[in-house]
Parts: structure tokens; C-alpha cells; sequence
């Protein structure tokens, strides 16, 4: 196993009504929220929009932080992978479709979310 870098990634909470867009790598189980990889100087906000346009093909503008989220896990190819989540409210225009070949988004109701959150806490 190699060792670990932490990188920063911007995620964005974006509703519609009761429901919650997440995204999945194309042939993957789990979900997360959409955004990506902050680059060396740039600002996390400016990520966030950036990487919404190029995975959803919309405009965005960020409401506010919800909060930061740590996370570390391993990869197909015994990568250990440490990630600092900053997790923003966030606003689309539009009707948001993948603009990228691997990943596929959709909508949860978010009462779904919850009940998978309170399940794997048990």
C-alpha cells in the first residue's frame, strides 16, 4: 500500500425540493456528492464552480458552508487516498446533466439519505 497524501476537495450539497443530487463513477456502488479536487492555489469556491460546470455543464453559485468532512479509504489498486471535504450549499441554473464520460449523476429523496446515514452509524 502506498502512503497517503490529503487532498482538498470541494462538495457540493445541491436540492431540488426534497431531494439531493449525487453523483457515482460509472460501474461503482456508492455516491457522493458532486465536485472535485481543489488545485494548488486556487480558491475552494472557485473549484466548486469550476468543477460543477465541468461535470454538470451549469453555472452554480455557492450559499454558504455546511461543513467539513474527513474522509480516508483505499482504492481498486491498494491506493491510500486522505480527503478534507469542504461541503457548500449550492445553487445551479438549470437542469444539470454529466458532461463527463465516467460519472452519472441522480436524484435521492433526501428522507433516503437519512435513513442510509442513520443505518451505517449503527
Amino acid at each position: 500500500m502506498s502512503a497517503a497524501t490529503t487532498e482538498i476537495i470541494a462538495r457540493a450539497v445541491i436540492r431540488d425540493g426534497d431531494r439531493l443530487l449525487v453523483a457515482r463513477a460509472r460501474g461503482k456502488k456508492w455516491a457522493f456528492l458532486p465536485g472535485g479536487h481543489v488545485e494548488p492555489g486556487e480558491p475552494v469556491e472557485s473549484a466548486l464552480v469550476r468543477e460543477l460546470s465541468e461535470e454538470l455543464g451549469t453555472a452554480s453559485r455557492i450559499l454558504g458552508l455546511v461543513g467539513v468532512v474527513e474522509h480516508g479509504y483505499v482504492d481498486d489498486e491498494s491506493t491510500t487516498h486522505h480527503e478534507v471535504n469542504l461541503v457548500f450549499a449550492t445553487e445551479v441554473d438549470g437542469i444539470p446533466a454529466s458532461q463527463e464520460d465516467h460519472l452519472e449523476f441522480s436524484w435521492l429523496p433526501i428522507n433516503s439519505c437519512r435513513r442510509l446515514i442513520c443505518d451505517r452509524a449503527r
